[in-house]
């Protein structure tokens, strides 16, 4: 999101907890007494934003979506809070936090995300090599640490098909420039005479990355934690309040003791795929203690230059392709 969309989003869904303000109203003067953490200058902003009526939809969105967890019985219960303190963008001391936005009376904790399907966005390094037990784990480029023969066939084809003299023999020898050629050169599809290459570099990189981190998942119980660590599952239940493609989202998030007593995990494969670049699909299946009713949740990592082909550190983005509300340790409120 932008920072304009993500101020409104954010403490827009605040204001709508507190039941005695609407927004025709509230940008007439200061800051609610009841919000908190954010300054004059995001409010001025803020009153400005909304007397343009440009960012009237987003608003009214976010507006709404505080104004039902307010009203929800899984929510504030139509008690009117004490204190929304808006956490703003300044980085937690934490490895693996909350994603907390919001603060409600000390005690609910909100995350607020708009058409969003990435849950985290680890290093490679933290993902298939810690299995996210460790997030802050960096390392040096993934492919060429994964799959270096496989990069460098790529590399040399990609440079020949293109025609490019007095370039390096191998990519990690790339200056600023030569990588922003690279980029430009192949900035949509790759060529359909550099298939092959592309084929066999992707195969190397999603299957040797799955294979490692399945043997970091050894047993049942390894599997069962990487799912939490994955969906974001903490020891403090929190909320989830936005808009997916599909309409509003508004979630509690289970614990870990939440969802063990209501699911059992049957499995948990992490399998490679391929989408025209590294991929590896992970699908997670479950049992309903009550019922005996199966329940799948599937989703996939991309593992991809962050900054164009050839061009800077490759990232992995975790995305959940079942819809939030179905996966399993999101429950609607």
């Amino acid at each position: 999101m932008s920072r304009q969309l993500t101020l409104i989003t954010e403490i827009g869904t605040g204001l709508g907890m507190i039941p005695r303000i609407d927004l025709q109203t509230v940008f007439e003067g200061g800051a609610p007494a009841e919000l908190e953490g954010v300054d004059s200058a995001i409010w001025e902003s803020l009153r400005e934003w909304w007397s343009t009526g440009s960012c009237s939809r987003e608003f009214s969105a976010a507006f709404e979506d505080g104004r039902y967890f307010y009203e929800s019985d899984l929510g504030l219960r139509r008690r009117p809070p004490l204190t929304v303190e808006w956490k703003g963008p300044h980085q937690s001391p934490e490895d693996d936090p909350l994603p907390a936005d919001l603060r409600i009376d000390g005690v609910f904790i909100v995350s607020c995300k708009n058409l969003s399907k990435v849950l985290l966005n680890p290093s490679p390094a933290a993902l298939f090599r810690s299995a996210l037990r460790d997030p802050g784990l960096g390392g040096h480029d993934w492919y060429e640490e994964i799959a270096p023969v496989e990069l460098a066939s790529l590399y040399s084809a990609s440079t020949g098909h293109l025609g490019l003299v007095d370039f390096p023999a191998s990519p990690v020898e790339l200056s600023r420039s030569q990588r922003d050629i690279l980029k430009d050169r192949l900035a949509r599809r790759w060529p359909e005479a550099l298939a092959p290459e592309v084929a066999e570099w992707v195969s190397a990189v999603s299957t040797r990355s799955a294979a490692l981190i399945n043997q970091k998942l050894a047993t049942k119980r390894d599997r069962e934690r990487f799912y939490w660590r994955l969906l974001r599952i903490h020891s403090a239940p929190y909320f989830i309040l936005g808009r997916q493609p599909s309409g509003p989202a508004r979630l509690r998030v289970l614990t870990p003791w939440d969802l063990r007593r209501r699911f059992s995990l049957d499995e948990l494969e992490v399998l490679p795929a391929s989408a025209g670049q590294p991929q590896v699909e992970w699908r997670a299946f479950f049992t309903d203690r009550d019922t005996g009713a199966k329940k799948v949740t599937v989703g996939h990592v991309e593992i991809r230059w962050s900054h164009g082909r050839f061009c800077g550190a490759p990232e992995s983005k975790i995305y959940l392709d079942t819809p939030h509300e179905d996966a399993c340790g999101y429950v609607p409120i």
